[in-house]
C-alpha cells in the first residue's frame, strides 16, 4: 500500500504539472523559411490525455475492448482527446483506483458494477446468484428501462458516472477439489470478491469463502492457500488458471456487468462535446467486449479442456435450493429482484 501511495502521489504531481483536470496540452510551430518574412504560428487544439485503470491481464477480452475504447475516443475526437490504457493492475488495485478517481490520479476505471457496493447499496446487484435465467434474460433486461435505471441509480448514489455496460459472461469455478452439487461444497477455501454479496452466496451454498485481489489468485491457488476461485471463463483462460487447477465447474452463477467509471463531479465539469464522445466510445467499446465473449465462451472452454482441465456441468438446481431465503439478506434489493425476474 505504501508503494502504491507513493505512486499515486507522483503521478498526482506529474498531473498537476501537466493539467489540473487530469489534461495535457500541447501547441508547436515551425520556424518561418529562411529569407522569408515571419509568419504568425497556426496554434493546434488542446490534447487531452485521460488515464483509464484496469486490474485485470493485459491481452485479455477487458483489455481488447479498452484499447478499442481507446482507439474510438481518438477517431471520433478527432485527435484531440487521448486514453491512455493501465491494464494489468499496473496503477493498483481495483479498489484503489477507484479511490484514485476523486483526486484525480485515473480519470476512468474499467470494473464490474458490483465493484461500486461499498458506494452504492444497489450495486450489490450485480452480483446477485441466478438472478438470470440465460443471457437472452440479462440481454433484456440490461436494454431496458430497468437497465438503464440500474445504471443511473448506482451512479447517483455512489457518485459516479457509469456507462458502457459490458457482459462478462456467466461466472463458473476453477477447482482442486471436485464437485458436482452444493452439497460437496463444505469446506471448500474458495476465494472470492471481497464484495458482501458473493462472500454471502458462498456461505449459503455451504464454501469457505476467502476474500483476495485479483492479483494474488494464481499463487493462492498455487500454494494451497485456497482450492478454488471463481471468475467468467475468459478471465479464467487469460489468468491462466488451467496452470492451477485441475477442474473447470460450470456453476454459471451470476452474469455481471462491466462499465467504464467516472468520478461524477469530474465527468460533469468536462465540455458537453468531450461528454459525448466518451458516451459513444463507451457505448460501442461496451457492445464490442459483449461479443467478444459470446464469440470464444464456447471455444475457450474447449481450450481449458485441452490444457489439462476437467470440466463439470454440475447440479445446477443443487446451488439454486441453498438460496431459499437468500434474499433476506439484502431487503433493499428485493423490488429490483423482483422486478428483473419478472422480465420475460
Amino acid at each position: 500500500m505504501r508503494k502504491f501511495r507513493l505512486l499515486s502521489l507522483c503521478l498526482a504531481l506529474i498531473m498537476a504539472v501537466g493539467s489540473l483536470a487530469g489534461c495535457a496540452s500541447s501547441q508547436s510551430s515551425a520556424p518561418a523559411p529562411s529569407g522569408t518574412s515571419e509568419q504568425k504560428p497556426e496554434a493546434k487544439k488542446e490534447t487531452m490525455v485521460f488515464k483509464l485503470a484496469n486490474g485485470s491481464a493485459i491481452g485479455d477480452e477487458r483489455d481488447q475492448s479498452l484499447q478499442e475504447f481507446a482507439r474510438l475516443v481518438d477517431e471520433k475526437s478527432g485527435g484531440t482527446m487521448k486514453v491512455e490504457v493501465f491494464s494489468g493492475g499496473s496503477l493498483g488495485t481495483w479498489r484503489d483506483t477507484i479511490e484514485g478517481l476523486e483526486p484525480g490520479i485515473v480519470q476512468i476505471v474499467c470494473e464490474s458494477i458490483g465493484t461500486l457496493e461499498a458506494y452504492s447499496p444497489t450495486a450489490s446487484i450485480d452480483a446477485y446468484p441466478y438472478l438470470y435465467r440465460d443471457y437472452d434474460h440479462y440481454k433484456k433486461v440490461m436494454e431496458s428501462e430497468i437497465g438503464e435505471q440500474l445504471l443511473a441509480t448506482v451512479g447517483q448514489e455512489g457518485g459516479f458516472v457509469i456507462m458502457g455496460p459490458s457482459y462478462r459472461g456467466a461466472r463458473v469455478v476453477t477447482s482442486n477439489k471436485k464437485f458436482e452439487s452444493a452439497d460437496q461444497l463444505k469446506g471448500l477455501k474458495i476465494r472470492a470478491p471481497g464484495i458482501q454479496m458473493y462472500i454471502k452466496t458462498w456461505e449459503y451454498f455451504g464454501a469457505s469463502p476467502v476474500p483476495m485481489d485479483p492479483s494474488e489468485i494464481y499463487t493462492g491457488l498455487q500454494q494451497g492457500t485456497v482450492d478454488a476461485q471463481e471468475n467468467p471463463v475468459m478471465y479464467n483462460y487469460g489468468s491462466a488458471f488451467y496452470d492451477v487447477c485441475d477442474y473447470l465447474i460450470m456453476t454459471n452463477h451470476v452474469m455481471s456487468t462491466d462499465v467504464f467509471i467516472f468520478n461524477d463531479d469530474y465527468f460533469n465539469g468536462l465540455p458537453e462535446d468531450v461528454q459525448k464522445v466518451f458516451k459513444e466510445a463507451a457505448k460501442e467499446a461496451g457492445n464490442f467486449r459483449t461479443q467478444l465473449v459470446l464469440d470464444k465462451e464456447a471455444a475457450t472452454v474447449k481450450l481449458m479442456e485441452e490444457k489439462g482441465m476437467e470440466v463439470i456441468y454440475p447440479d445446477v438446481a443443487s446451488f439454486q435450493a441453498k438460496l431459499a431465503d437468500f434474499s433476506k439478506e439484502f431487503p433493499n434489493l428485493t423490488e429490483l429482484v423482483d422486478k428483473i425476474h419478472a422480465v420475460k
